[in-house]
């Protein structure tokens, strides 16, 4: 009984979110089983993987459902063997398998990359390997992000997956360690 008052809410929500879905392809006139079969291989897909990522918050995870499915069902009216791939390729990317920022040359933002090809092209500066030293000595989980990333050339996934860390919290200690070089080291000179 506990299970079932536990899982309830998620229940009646997907309920709820599945019902969206329909109506949306309803609105947009798509037929029934063609929306129930867009709706059915992205729930497989990832029940399969078992890594689904969702918001915490339900009002952001229901506007993202609706957003995605209508896309979706957008692309289903034009060209249904399309939609049918879409659906296979954003099921993937939202169970965090397929991350899309390995998918371009850069997924950073314009300072860390500025820094990034700073370090990769002045690895011997003797700053920077003061500042690597002192990272070693004083905080390791720091070291060893710089150290996969700016030495290593490591995606975040890569490192997320090597140390167990979310890829949002690499991404927050990259932004930390590039602020500190851009201004510490690299403006200094």
């Amino acid at each position: 009984m506990k299970k079932i008052t536990y899982y309830l809410p998620s229940m009646i929500f997907n309920i709820a979110e599945v019902l969206v879905v329909i109506l949306i392809g309803e609105l947009l006139s798509l037929k029934v089983e063609r929306i129930i079969m867009l709706v059915v291989l992205f729930s497989i897909i990832r029940m399969t993987v078992k890594k689904a990522m969702h918001y915490k918050d339900w009002k952001k995870c229901l506007l993202m459902t609706t957003l995605f499915f209508t896309s979706l069902i957008v692309v289903a009216i034009a060209d249904f063997l399309l939609a049918l791939a879409m659906t296979i390729f954003e099921a993937l990317i939202l169970t965090g398998h397929c991350n899309i920022e390995d998918m371009f040359m850069w997924g950073g933002n314009r300072l860390n990359k500025e820094v990034f090809d700073w370090v990769k092209f002045n690895s011997q500066n003797e700053k920077l390997l003061k500042y690597e030293q002192i990272l070693k000595e004083n905080d390791k989980q720091k070291y060893y992000i710089f150290y996969y990333r700016f030495r290593e050339f490591k995606s975040f996934s890569d490192i997320s997956k090597i140390m167990g860390i979310d890829t949002q919290r690499i991404s927050e200690e990259i932004k930390i360690i590039s602020h500190f070089i851009e201004y510490s080291i690299r403006l200094d000179n």
